[in-house]
């Protein structure tokens, strides 16, 4: 949900030492050994980790000290839990420093390698791979790239791994979001070695170093994958908590920190997942859910104060509102970090991607093509479909079904079968049926957090050219398309092609519902196979784009959110604190919020208020009273891209954390 490397920060924070003697660390032992889990339904064990006698604990694996500048130490910790098996496609693996893109207008590598190399070597723990540094090679699935769902890093702020923090304080656990580490909690800016920012940014330290400066010992969670599924990583926070308490015997309870999607982990084990009802006995996805939810640990009272993060209470359907955002996905490198975002079609014509004509410099994508490399070019090629998923719908048990391969979908448009690789090809939130006819998605997590807010904030009609400097769709996606249709290089006077519907709503309610709205463009050049009719010119009539629509997206989620927002968190937290952002920043991702008469943003650029203001929804069952005094809420004028990384809001965490000491 969103990406750290444009960000520019305005202040840098000194980090100072807290002076306490360090007790004798806990044993890198399991925790709380459980009992052993019944089998799983035939159905529903492919898609899970194996794993002999799960049982509710977790180990060490081992530690890995990095270099003097970075964190003061990083553990792995192996979950012995039953985890649903998560799948990496090139654009949710974890980066070695020689894989982080980079280019002379982005040296993301230069300031990112090195601390994304710590987080694979920290994997590596475990897998002992010596292509975690080799040169050039290719890490194995699973392995320190594409770690197994049960591992997770447990990071320590320098002066938390050398107990110079105050050790009797409540510590700090905290929890990134989609696209993100527990990097972005120490170098939002990225680091060079030296100290070095990314674009030069001012702010050069981030939350850890904040709240050690004030004595507080602070530790940050890195799940395997960022898109991962929720449950999963609701399972590695209850670990994670149990881990941190281990460390600070005299403690009682730990403070978290959730930021965006993080907040998707730690809300289903705060409101005792285990327990939720309401899922379907015979719908595949919603059965795997309820399986999903009995292993995340029962909350034990464990957690003194809760901050979530402008995070996704209600849900986000963000890139089902906006062509603009799947487009740029689509024509970006797998590594480049606007490329890493899920994406809700499952076919789209080439004449979408960013390219125009033999290479022509100036209409390069800023990073990197990917599967739109030489595709949309010239004429013949406009409404050749680029297939992402093969996957046409569910069964009447809720399986995904399909009738051909990835490869056979894409090579009977064209693509020739050695430019074809399924990971490079399954990049749809929806995922799709591998050779083996398993489904798979990089995306579990996303899906789970996909809900439908039309109702509350319905798709405005911006087709007028006021909105094109607000709206990325009227700014970016629709000029961008008109220029290619309307291009007519045989009679410039004559139009080559038009958008069937003048009103834009019909192509951006499209992902939404691909049956009931779907997105036309007509050309002169109509011998495509994938022509569907003539208008009365006799240019042709194609199809756009294709997806499942965001029904069967919530229902392939395991209808998360529905269940989420029917509970409310544990009413033994001590405090809630909700802070959320109120402004979209300079180009915000997210503007339906707006009304037609006003520029007002109900929301913070990428989640709707709703989503994100949730204090409501979380204190569910709480008494009146324990509301009034343990609940409280705050939107601050900073966008969500900013919210974990700015010293103001740092500022509100501290002082809460101390009016609980």
């Amino acid at each position: 949900m969103r990406s750290t490397w444009t960000l520019s920060l305005t202040a840098a924070l000194l980090m100072a030492g807290c002076g306490a003697e360090p007790p004798a660390e806990a044993p890198p032992a399991a925790e709380a050994v459980g009992t052993a889990e019944a089998p799983l339904d035939a159905d529903l064990a492919p898609y899970f980790d194996a794993v002999t006698t799960p049982t509710n604990s977790y180990r060490v694996v081992g530690t890995l000290t990095p270099p003097s500048w970075s964190w003061g130490q990083i553990e792995l910790l192996e979950g012995y839990q039953r985890f649903r098996s998560e799948y990496y496609n090139p654009r949710t693996l974890k980066l070695r420093s020689q894989d982080t893109y980079q280019s002379s207008d982005y040296p993301v590598a230069t300031y990112f390698g090195s601390l994304n190399q710590q987080l694979v070597d920290g994997f590596n723990l475990y897998y002992g791979n010596s292509c975690a540094t080799a040169a050039g090679s290719t890490c194995p699935t699973p392995g320190p790239t594409k770690p197994e769902a049960r591992f997770v890093l447990l990071h320590k702020g320098r002066a938390t791994a050398a107990r110079t923090c105050n050790v009797n304080l409540t510590p700090t656990l905290l929890v990134h979001g989609a696209i993100q580490d527990a990097n972005v909690w120490l170098f939002p800016n990225g680091n060079n070695g030296s100290g070095g920012t990314y674009g030069g940014a001012a702010q050069l330290t981030g939350l850890v170093q904040d709240l050690e400066s004030k004595g507080r010992c602070v530790y940050a969670v890195t799940f395997g994958s960022f898109h991962g599924d929720n449950f999963n990583h609701a399972i590695h926070v209850a670990n994670a908590v149990k881990r941190v308490k281990a460390l600070h015997p005299g403690v009682a309870r730990v403070d978290i920190v959730a930021w965006s999607k993080g907040v998707l982990a730690v809300d289903p084990w705060m409101e005792n997942a285990a327990t939720w009802g309401g899922f379907s006995a015979t719908r595949f996805f919603e059965r795997l859910a309820k399986e999903q939810a009995s292993q995340v640990p029962a909350y034990d009272d464990s957690v003194r104060v809760y901050v979530p993060l402008s995070g996704p209470h209600k849900g986000i359907d963000l890139n089902f509102r906006h062509p603009i955002h799947t487009l740029t996905i689509a024509s970006t490198a797998s590594n480049a970090p606007v490329g890493r975002g899920p994406m809700p079609w499952t076919y789209f014509s080439a004449f979408q991607c960013v390219t125009f004509g033999y290479d022509v410099p100036w209409f390069k994508n800023p990073y990197a093509e990917s599967v739109c490399a030489g595709s949309g070019g010239t004429w013949p090629d406009y409404f050749r479909r680029i297939y992402l998923s093969n996957i046409t719908g569910l069964s009447s048990t809720g399986t995904p079904v399909s009738a051909s391969t990835l490869q056979t979908l894409n090579t009977n448009q064209g693509l020739s079968a050695s430019s074809f690789n399924f990971d490079d090809y399954n990049m749809s939130l929806f995922g799709a049926v591998n050779n083996s006819g398993k489904y798979v998605t990089a995306y579990a997590g996303q899906l789970q957090a996909a809900y439908d807010l039309r109702a509350t904030y319905p798709i405005p009609d911006r087709s007028a050219t006021a909105w094109d400097n607000i709206d990325p769709d009227e700014n970016r996606y629709f000029p961008w398309m008109d220029t290619k249709l309307i291009y007519n290089p045989l009679n410039p006077f004559i139009a080559a092609g038009y958008m069937a519907a003048s009103d834009h709503r019909v192509c951006r309610t499209t992902a939404f519902d691909p049956t009931g709205s779907p997105c036309f463009a007509y050309h002169a050049y109509n011998t495509n196979q994938n022509r569907e009719a003539y208008d009365s010119l006799g240019y042709g009539k194609y199809r756009i784009m294709e997806g499942l629509g965001m029904a069967a997206a919530m229902e392939m989620g395991g209808k998360f959110i529905t269940r989420l927002a029917e509970h409310g968190l544990d009413s033994r937290l001590p405090s809630l604190y909700v802070l959320y952002g109120t402004t979209g920043g300079s180009q915000p991702f997210e503007t339906d919020g707006m009304t037609s008469t006003t520029s007002a943003l109900r929301g913070d650029g990428v989640l709707f208020e709703a989503s994100i203001a949730a204090m409501t929804q979380l204190t569910q069952g709480w008494t009146t009273a324990k509301k009034t005094a343990d609940a409280k809420q705050e939107g601050m004028a900073y966008d969500h891209l900013s919210m974990g990384i700015t010293p103001a809001v740092w500022n509100k965490i501290s002082a809460h954390f101390v009016s609980r000491d």
